[in-house]
């Protein structure tokens, strides 16, 4: 018999044992940080850009000199030198002069705008003719305006993207200093079990968790461990699991979870350190017999045999304090505002999590639920995402406002 908790207090007994753990904190190549997550807040060392630039190809002038022009009227301007790209300007601009400039070129000492080479003609006369005016500031970016010296800039737990990348190669950092990545065991257990290579033949299936697990590590920044295939039997499981405590920060057994005969996981978890096991059974469907447990720090998870239960478990339960004790800082999930689109029945006393696929009808979103019976990984390659019927919910009703998480 189990004890259920709720999803509630699931995920607070979890945050209390494992919340306070972080990964320890390495340099990375700027090269290698992107998914990397920062471990301390990013402040400006220099004013970026370091000196004030043109935004166009063109020509820099005092902007005062262009007032009034036009192309009938145009101002007539001294040409004194170009900028060149890379290099300080060694000359300066005085009242009635101007200077080629391309874009990206340092302002030179005296100007104050740059004129588009659009509006100019140069009739090789010794003068430029501006044909349009502009103001002080037109077409340049000045010294600090991308960022300032002492800026804070990121914030340590914010996982890094493309732009940061771009922006921390702007800073002048070469190396990231980021949390190291978790190191997570998958143990897939079974008598039933294959290789993903094997032939369907008899009453075998496929390994389908080792290789979603793995994927779901990868993709919230983990490093995945695969240690394949685990039997039935105590001292397979027991062995398999203390390699894995030995090798990794955090361990996921797919199967075993449930109450019978044959499910051990529960037991040999407890034996392998202590505190133990601290949780199992979660009011939620799918995934009520979930375990989880505490190996001297280590995040144990007892996941369901059937891949979509296993999927849902990792996601709403393992995922978030993995990350965590990665030093992400938990963002909200990405969701789509929809209306059902017909009526679901739901189990009393659970919370659940319905995979659905987004449509549109008549400028609105809708819901479908997925239609599939038990345990079919197939159904979540449909879905878009998912809904989470409240426990105390007995359903869902077509036109019902819903929020659904996606995938």
């Amino acid at each position: 018999m189990l004890t259920v908790a709720s999803p509630a207090d699931a995920l607070a007994a979890i945050q209390e044992h494992f919340g306070a753990i972080r990964t320890r904190v390495v340099s990375v190549p700027l090269a290698e940080s992107l998914g990397r997550v920062l471990a301390e807040d990013i402040r400006s060392r220099e004013d970026v850009p370091g000196f004030d630039r043109s935004t166009m190809d063109g020509y820099a002038v005092h902007a005062q000199d262009t007032f009034g022009a036009t192309e009938a009227l145009p101002a007539m301007l001294k040409p004194v030198g170009t900028v060149h790209m890379g290099q300080v300007p060694a000359f300066s601009l005085n009242k009635g002069e101007c200077a080629y400039i391309p874009t990206g070129g340092e302002l030179p000492q005296g100007a104050d705008g740059v004129v588009m080479v659009e509006y100019t003609e140069n009739l090789n006369d010794g003068f430029l003719y501006v044909q349009s005016s502009i103001a002080p500031g037109a077409n340049v970016i000045y010294r600090g305006d991308d960022v300032k010296e002492g800026q804070l800039l990121m914030k340590q737990g914010q996982v890094i993207r493309p732009q940061e990348v771009g922006a921390l190669a702007a800073l002048g950092v070469p190396l990231a200093p980021v949390y190291e990545r978790l190191r997570v065991g998958i143990l897939s257990t079974g008598d039933e079990l294959v290789e993903v290579s094997a032939p369907q033949t008899g009453s075998v299936v496929r390994d389908v968790n080792t290789y979603a697990l793995s994927a779901g590590l990868s993709a919230i920044g983990a490093e995945p461990v695969r240690y394949g295939i685990t039997k039935d039997d105590h001292a397979s499981l027991t062995a398999a699991l203390s390699i894995a405590l030995r090798e990794c920060d955090a361990v996921l057994i797919s199967g075993g979870s449930s109450v019978g005969t044959a499910d051990m996981t529960r037991r040999i978890i407890d034996e392998a350190g202590r505190p133990g096991v601290f949780l199992h059974g979660v009011a939620v469907k799918p995934g009520k017999p979930t375990i989880v447990g505490d190996i001297g720090g280590k995040p144990v998870f007892g996941l369901p045999g059937h891949p979509v239960s296993a999927y849902f478990i990792f996601r709403i339960f393992a995922a978030p304090i993995l990350q965590r004790m990665m030093g992400v800082i938990r963002e909200q999930p990405r969701e789509a505002f929809a209306i059902m689109g017909r009526n679901v029945p739901s189990n009393h006393g659970r919370q659940e999590y319905l995979p659905v696929a987004l449509t549109e009808e008549d400028g609105r979103k809708v819901a479908l639920p997925v239609a599939s019976k038990s345990g079919l990984i197939t159904t979540l390659v449909g879905a878009d995402g998912f809904v989470c019927i409240p426990r105390d919910a007995e359903g869902l009703m077509r036109g019902q406002h819903v929020t659904v998480t996606l995938f």
